[in-house]
């Protein structure tokens, strides 16, 4: 399992954020997805896990979601897609610096890494 700070370093290479975001896409329509309740449940239950075993946020975690946030928003001019992007990379960075292996998180993270916006439709939960 990487670290946040590899996530940091990953994330900050050019064209990550260009290959999930620099697309033809219905960005409300994709966010409207994620409100399905089989995305939002596992997601929401995911975050509720982190909270009660993470009490904290470092320094390398706060910077990832800044720069996720700079980034989407630069990219789509879409501030609540960022906001959600940026929260999706805060769930993964805590969990995987925490070394908590949980398969929706995982599967957060490979749809990034696939240069795709995680959304109900193809995530399994």
């Amino acid at each position: 399992m990487i670290t946040a700070n590899e996530i940091f370093s990953i994330i900050q290479k050019d064209n990550f954020f260009e290959n999930v975001f620099y697309k033809q896409v219905d960005w409300d329509e994709a966010l409207d997805a994620r409100d399905e309740v089989e995305f939002d449940t596992a997601w929401n239950s995911s975050y509720e896990l982190l909270n009660d075993r993470v009490h904290s946020d470092s320094k390398v975690i706060r910077d990832i979601r800044e720069f996720t946030f700079k980034q989407t928003f630069r990219i789509t001019q879409n501030s609540e897609l960022a906001a959600y992007a940026s929260d999706d990379l805060d769930l993964i960075s805590k969990a995987f610096d925490s070394k908590i292996d949980h398969t929706f998180i995982n599967d957060l993270w490979a749809f990034y890494l696939n240069g795709e916006f995680p959304k109900a439709s193809e995530s399994g939960g």
